[in-house]
């Protein structure tokens, strides 16, 4: 349509809001801003009003710049293809700093996985060995709804070991024999048959990141905001999490801010109204403050402290508690 229009022409079109987020918006609106089009008028998410459930953009442009804009029906002076009227993210990329810190939980991929705390409890005072396999699971959605995001379900959990590894414990491994091994018998997938087991994606750079902290920061990957909290590393995140490898609250200041909600804004997908946080394009493309002076990063850093307030958490019924007072410490950036 953009290379059709006269120079004085218009175009329009009404699409899924994910128009302007991600994949979608590089091969379309990204298209007309790079190649001397201007986006006049736009409404960047409104439900729509037949029968579909689901959420649209309306957009029009041309090829003559406009002084004057409508956005959301308001008055702007531009219009990029996020469809806001101040962020342009087209030449965002992976910032080589940001690189290897924020990851995607494990996939387990069957619920026979997945127990009771009792059961968890019931399995380590008969045999404690257990408990280096048994963990509390963060599924996505405690994060948002449960204080201080502590998990409701456990996991049996034997990360990358052998069958005969994971045999020798054996009250979870006949657990895991009977709920998961036929259902996987029937699996396409050869690794999932043969190696029935673990997990479909055990994430093993995760577990190695956080593996030297106490404490790490986590979001839902799908929720109407996207706020991270402290994660204790106790907790194993599945892959409707987003975890960040630093305990340093300072970073979870910066995450805090509006500048990052506005940076997530314009570089998420979503899902009606919730927001799909994609680590590698909204925090591996963030730019962090890059000259910080030393008084505005502990500023921030016990401001973040203060808001969440670590020492007041309360512990799980094992006795461990969900995440330990922060020491104060370097900051990464």
């Amino acid at each position: 349509a953009h290379e059709h229009i006269e120079e004085s022409g218009r175009a329009g079109l009404v699409a899924t809001n994910s128009i302007s987020q991600g994949k979608s918006r590089s091969v379309s609106l990204d298209y007309i801003i790079q190649n001397n089009g201007y986006i006049y008028e736009a409404i960047s998410s409104q439900s729509w009003s037949g029968e579909a459930a689901v959420y649209v953009s309306l957009v029009n442009w041309m090829k003559r710049k406009q002084k004057v804009c409508f956005l959301d029906n308001k008055e702007v002076s531009r219009i990029n293809s996020s469809l806001t009227e101040n962020i342009d993210l087209i030449e965002s990329v992976s910032i080589k700093e940001n690189q290897r810190m924020s990851f995607v939980g494990v996939q387990p991929n069957s619920k026979g996985f997945l127990i009771t705390e009792s059961q968890a409890q019931y399995w380590i005072k008969t045999d404690t060995k257990s408990k280096a396999i048994l963990k509390a699971f963060s599924m996505g959605s405690n994060l948002a709804k449960n204080p201080h995001g502590i998990p409701e379900r456990w996991i049996i959990d034997f990360s990358n070991m052998s069958i005969e590894e994971a045999s020798t414990y054996s009250l979870p491994f006949e657990y895991v024999r009977q709920n998961v091994r036929p259902e996987r018998e029937q699996n396409r997938e050869t690794i999932l048959r043969e190696k029935w087991w673990r997990f479909k994606r055990t994430n093993e750079a995760m577990r190695i990141a956080l593996s030297p902290l106490k404490v790490c920061f986590a979001v839902p990957r799908v929720s109407k905001w996207a706020i991270f909290i402290p994660f204790s590393c106790e907790w194993l995140p599945g892959d409707l999490n987003v975890v960040i490898s630093t305990d340093d609250f300072y970073v979870l200041g910066i995450l805090t801010s509006d500048v990052h909600r506005s940076w997530v804004k314009a570089q998420s997908s979503s899902l009606g109204e919730t927001t799909r946080y994609t680590h590698n394009t909204c925090f591996e493309t963030f730019p962090f403050p890059q000259t910080p002076s030393p008084k505005i990063i502990q500023k921030i850093r016990q401001t973040a402290i203060d808001l969440h307030n670590p020492p007041q958490l309360s512990q799980h019924h094992d006795g461990t508690t969900p995440i330990r007072h922060h020491q104060t410490l370097q900051p990464v950036f």
